[in-house]
């Protein structure tokens, strides 16, 4: 039974889910965005908000699923497949549910208005029937699947639904891996390793124009290729869990790793790049873009890991709030997000000021409405499964301060 507290690694799933405010709050400053990611921008755009963006998506959804299956498989160690299930169902399921009925709607309404401003030059909160059909047919006509019911940022949720019917696959991995346990451990400690998953996920890319992953998973028919690229990071995060010496692994090297994530990342960005600008497919690039992000995004695994290992793994009161108030952060942070942008596109500044302002406004009221409104109730327990009485992390680590004095 593992009885250890992951907290390096809880932080930084919950850093995952946070990140989501720094990457839609990006989304509307886009110069070039991907034409896989149509979408109607602010007139004062960025180039630093494409490279951003890039980075963000090239690791932070593939770190969320590894870890959402390491932390499976120890629920399954501590409650069985049954218990497992229960719990995923309350925690998961019943949580999807709520917010496709309360925050979709929402989303999608503030979403409609930073679209029509974005269009059109207005500025009205109630969205004008008539701009709305010329954006339908013009969303249309650009090949956008505008008849499918979209479920937005809750995609994640709806993808892990799937990825749980994957636990009896990946118990029967294990239990057949156990005649060669041995070599399974040595190969991933092995240096070379990454570039075989690397070039793994490189071929689940394939499907994938620019070898960047921004179509087809948001919507509520399942993207079977998003299905096989996500859901390969769940099974190795499953079963990393058993086979933890890879965990020695990431916490080693780290320079190695971020002077190749350093190399790879902008090369696998201007190989995107370039496949979107080409006038005609071109199965020379498509490779190199698949490739390249293949070994970029496992680079930036095994450095994000690391660090998380090597610099957080401890008892923390900033650590214990990110790992608790982060899926609330994530499930409500596009309702002030999409609001700020909306509210941005009135003012003619530049666009990284916009873009502070967005993520200010989205992050403070993400954080004060967990700590004054949800921590100490029932949905706490929803998320959470218990309620919290946190004190915000720097009033806690000033009183710890002050009581280490009076001890010595």
């Amino acid at each position: 039974m593992d009885e250890r507290r992951y907290y390096g690694l809880d932080a930084l799933r919950g850093t995952m889910m946070m990140l989501g405010i720094v990457l839609h709050s990006c989304m509307l400053y886009l110069v070039v965005p991907p034409p896989t990611m149509p979408i109607l921008t602010d007139h004062n755009t960025s180039y630093l908000f494409d490279i951003l963006i890039g980075f963000i998506h090239s690791v932070r959804m593939p770190v969320f699923f590894l870890l959402s299956g390491f932390f499976t498989s120890l629920l399954v160690e501590k409650r069985g497949i049954v218990g497992t299930y229960r719990n995923q169902a309350s925690r998961v399921l019943a949580p999807l549910l709520i917010a496709i009925v309360t925050i979709l709607p929402i989303t999608l309404f503030l979403l409609i208005d930073c679209m029509l401003s974005a269009r059109f030059g207005t500025h009205d909160f109630i969205p004008d029937r008539a701009h709305m059909k010329i954006i339908a047919q013009e969303m249309a006509a650009s090949g956008v699947q505008t008849g499918e019911p979209s479920i937005m940022h809750l995609w994640f949720l709806y993808y892990l639904l799937y990825f749980y019917l994957l636990i009896p696959v990946c118990r029967w991995l294990i239990k057949s891996s156990l005649h060669v346990e041995r070599a399974i451990r040595q190969f991933l400690i092995a240096p070379t390793t990454l570039l075989i998953f690397g070039l793994y996920t490189a071929a689940t890319l394939w499907p994938f124009r620019g070898g960047e992953t921004y179509e087809g998973f948001i919507y509520l028919k399942p993207h079977v290729p998003s299905l096989i690229y996500y859901g390969s990071f769940f099974v190795l995060g499953y079963v990393f869990h058993f086979y933890r010496d890879i965990l020695q692994t990431f916490s080693r090297n780290l320079r190695w790793y971020a002077l190749l994530a350093l190399i790879l990342f902008p090369l696998s960005f201007y190989a995107s790049h370039l496949e979107y600008a080409a006038t005609s497919p071109t199965v020379g690039i498509h490779l190199a873009a698949v490739l390249l992000h293949g070994l970029s995004t496992w680079a930036l695994i095994y450095l994000f890991m690391g660090c998380a290992l090597r610099y957080f793994d401890y008892e923390s009161p900033w650590i214990l709030y990110v790992s608790q108030s982060s899926y609330w952060v994530f499930l409500i942070h596009m309702i002030p997000v999409g609001f700020a942008s909306w509210w941005m596109m009135q003012y003619n500044i530049p666009a990284e000021l916009k873009f502070l302002v967005v993520v200010s406004f989205a992050t403070v009221v993400c954080f004060v409405t967990y700590h004054y409104a949800v921590q100490k109730t029932w949905i706490s327990v929803l998320l959470n499964g218990r309620r919290f009485n946190l004190r915000w992390p720097w009033l806690e680590m000033k009183s710890s301060e002050e009581q280490n004095r009076q001890r010595t």
